[in-house]
């Protein structure tokens, strides 16, 4: 047991030393907070320190502890940042430069950061919170928002800690993901493929051979098959 508990630490530590490289210890990191510059706003946040070991990421937005992009904190928008979006936790962890210079990783306070954004080089994936977006969301929740021709898609995105079937008592992550639909500020929580298909009438027929012949199933455990869908006939 005594071992177990510290190759435990030594992992956190490890992990710890890790994001500090990847997210903080990078003084020409453009637009990255700095106390003399963002005392009363973006640095208002507290210490982040990993619970469980996160050397491989998994549990953060594209695996990744160094996206690179936007926060919407309080109305003004901080552009260049480089942040990690913790799943899991609900967390976004950025670095800050502190006052006797030293960098810190934080986390962003949730009640005043209102959105972010992820630039990967090939997509923008925007955020909102979902007080934000509409009332029977979860207002401190943050939601992937995509608008279209008619409809706006929120996604909602989750991953699960749990325990791997073997005996090596390591974690794995589980996505667990939802899709809504507002039209007219009304939310639609996607279960089926009647939830889609009421919106088109016009296009009903053409939108299940689609679906037939691309073997989609809109359910419950499958909701992101219905971007497929969206994409081809929301337009």
């Amino acid at each position: 047991m005594a071992l177990i508990l510290i190759n435990m630490k030594t992992k956190l530590l490890f992990a710890n030393f890790l994001i500090l490289i990847l997210i903080g210890f990078n003084p020409d990191v453009s637009g990255q907070p700095k106390a003399e510059t963002n005392i009363k706003t973006i640095i208002n946040g507290k210490a982040w320190i990993p619970k469980t070991s996160v050397s491989l990421g998994k549990q953060f937005f594209l695996d990744r502890l160094d996206l690179k992009g936007s926060f919407l904190y309080k109305g003004i928008r901080f552009n260049n940042i480089e942040f990690a979006y913790d799943i899991s936790t609900e967390r976004i962890i950025t670095a800050i430069e502190t006052l006797d210079k030293t960098m810190r990783n934080i986390i962003v306070n949730p009640y005043f950061l209102e959105g972010f954004s992820v630039d990967d080089g090939s997509h923008e994936f925007n955020f909102l919170r979902g007080a934000l977006l509409h009332k029977k969301l979860d207002s401190l929740a943050y939601y992937q928002v995509v608008e279209s021709h008619s409809l706006r898609y929120v996604i909602k995105r989750r991953k699960y800690k749990t325990l791997k079937s073997n005996e090596s008592r390591e974690f794995r992550y589980i996505k667990s993901n939802s899709l809504y639909l507002i039209k007219e500020n009304q939310l639609i929580h996607v279960n089926s493929k009647k939830d889609i298909l009421k919106f088109f009438p016009s296009k009903k027929k053409e939108m299940k051979r689609f679906l037939r012949s691309n073997k989609l199933k809109i359910g419950t455990k499958t909701p992101m098959d219905a971007v497929v869908l969206l994409l081809k006939f929301d337009l």
